[in-house]
């Protein structure tokens, strides 16, 4: 019988907005009967979702969707004038009043006017929370056209409604059941109730760029940040200046580069509007693998999970700011011992050849060799390289394999349209640097013979393990010997961009150092559809 009902309920609303098609808006001015004493409560909630409202903003589509679920209670209105209902109301104003708790921006969600009649406040109450539940369990951002989603309405349990409940821990529940997001939505709320979310900030430049200037910034953003005062000489500003670097995570050098310039442009709501932009990119991820690895770029860190295990976590070196590492999915295919390495046109023609200008001897020194058009190695003593033009390079540059080579003593190869890799680095000392930004775009991991050992130990296919063995890796960088290992079973790589991550102890920001979510800051904070 209720199925019939609805049925019939159905069938009336859709004839009647079927009727209705050739008018291309709602209409600006009807009959009230919102007061009307002839009518019930139930009748006036139907007749709302049937013929809209000019106080009531949701479009036929929306009244739709809400009409069956009304229909199923015959258009019981859930929030009545009993204390009990109201309650409930209540709650969930309160609730939906806090999206950013729940990493949703404030324009997601809906402006209910206490003053407006309890059906209509009613209405866009049982609307906005189905709109909130399809934000939270499929994500409000789409990171390929870089704009905000169209809100949509999502079905949810009408027991929400119909008696009182912790609306918080509801919405709280929803999402993703995996652990990393789980702990994300819990320490937001935590966050979000116990940090003042201002909007202070400061605009500096580099020194590179005017360094009288960036002195004078830097003096007025301290100030404010009640760092230093007003009488402070120019010690106590640079030690102010370490102290702020090392309490942002960055390398606390003194200097007033690019990484200090977006630390300073960064306010407490931009964290906010970044873990929102965190948290959702969690709820759209794709199932990863049982067994990969995954480089967060931001968080200079190398996670490798096998088997839904962390086996290994390693520091690793990218790309400087102007030589930003790219985030891409792959598979680790090769391993490389003792690597040569291919010097890069761009590193020959900016860094080799003006080295060869003072010093012929240079490539000497640094254990490489130079090969021209013909691929004959050439006596780099033999050419004035003082009369080549800094455009052209017309050779290519190989570094013999060594302990002195850029790539280490070992390299991991991967398919990818950028040249790089992840590899060893003879600079080890980089790693104890907080903010690990060195690199021409190549991934530098701290313990990579470690890593490949763990790899190689675990490279099977059913009973077939691989033949050369963690141990003999170990033997062949040991001896110095070059050999290139292909993997039994190559393994999903991700290099991705997440500034803020979640573990159970808490949040992590880190600097968005490529500057890949102002974009996504700025539309979170118009609220811009696109």
């Amino acid at each position: 019988m209720k199925a019939h009902l609805l049925y019939c309920f159905g069938f009336l609303f859709s004839a009647l907005l079927f009727s209705g098609c050739h008018q291309t808006h709602e209409p600006s001015e009807q009959v009230d009967f919102l007061n009307s004493r002839n009518l019930n409560q139930a009748q006036k909630l139907k007749l709302l979702l049937l013929e809209g409202h000019p106080q009531l903003p949701l479009n036929r589509a929306a009244r739709g969707q809400l009409f069956y679920m009304y229909a199923a209670f015959h258009f019981k209105p859930f929030f009545s004038s009993d204390s009990t209902h109201q309650c409930i109301k209540q709650n969930w104003l309160k609730t939906s009043s806090k999206l950013g708790h729940f990493g949703l921006p404030k324009s997601r969600g809906q402006v209910i006017d206490r003053s407006q009649h309890e059906l209509i406040s009613e209405l866009l109450i049982s609307y906005q929370i189905g709109t909130i539940v399809h934000d939270l369990d499929s994500g409000f951002i789409d990171f390929d056209k870089r704009k905000l989603k169209v809100k949509q309405w999502q079905k949810y349990p009408s027991a929400w409604l119909e008696k009182p409940l912790n609306t918080d821990s509801i919405l709280l529940t929803r999402g993703p059941a995996d652990s990393n997001y789980r702990f994300f939505a819990q320490h937001l709320f935590h966050y979000c109730d116990t940090v003042i979310q201002d909007t202070v900030c400061y605009t500096l430049v580099s020194e590179k760029d005017n360094k009288k200037r960036a002195w004078e910034l830097l003096q007025t953003a301290l100030l404010g940040e009640n760092l230093i005062s007003a009488q402070a000489d120019s010690l106590t500003i640079r030690a102010a200046l370490r102290q702020f670097q090392k309490q942002n995570g960055l390398n606390a050098d003194g200097r007033i580069g690019m990484a200090t310039v977006y630390a300073f442009k960064q306010s407490k709501h931009d964290r906010l509007y970044q873990a929102q932009i965190s948290l959702d990119r969690l709820r759209q991820e794709k199932q990863k693998p049982k067994t990969y690895i995954g480089i967060n770029l931001p968080a200079f860190v190398l996670n490798f999970i096998s088997d839904d295990t962390l086996r290994a976590v390693h520091r690793v070196i990218i790309g400087k700011i102007e030589h930003a590492t790219p985030e891409l999915s792959s598979h680790v295919n090769r391993i490389v011992s003792l690597p040569y390495w291919r010097v890069p046109s761009s590193i020959a023609k900016n860094e080799v050849l003006p080295a060869l200008k003072r010093n012929a001897g240079y490539l000497q020194k640094e254990h490489m060799r130079i090969y021209g058009a013909n691929k004959r190695e050439i006596d780099p003593k033999m050419v004035n390289w003082k009369k080549n033009k800094d455009k052209t390079f017309p050779y290519q540059i190989e570094q013999d394999p060594g302990p002195w080579n850029s790539l280490g003593l070992i390299k991991f190869e991967f398919a990818n349209a950028f040249s790089v890799y992840i590899h060893d680095t003879p600079s080890r000392s980089l790693f104890s640097q907080p903010f690990r930004s060195f690199s021409h775009g190549c991934m530098r991991t701290e313990a990579p013979i470690e890593l490949g050992m763990t790899i190689l130990n675990q490279d099977h296919i059913g009973s077939k393990f691989n033949e050369v063995s963690g141990d003999s890796l170990q033997k062949l960088t040991a001896n110095l010997i070059h050999q290139k290992i292909r993997l039994l079973q190559p393994i999903p790589l991700f290099v991705y961009y997440q500034t803020v991550t979640a573990d159970r102890y808490g949040l992590h920001f880190f600097l968005d150092l490529y500057q890949r979510e102002q974009d996504l800051i700025e539309l979170l904070h118009s609220g811009n559809y696109g």
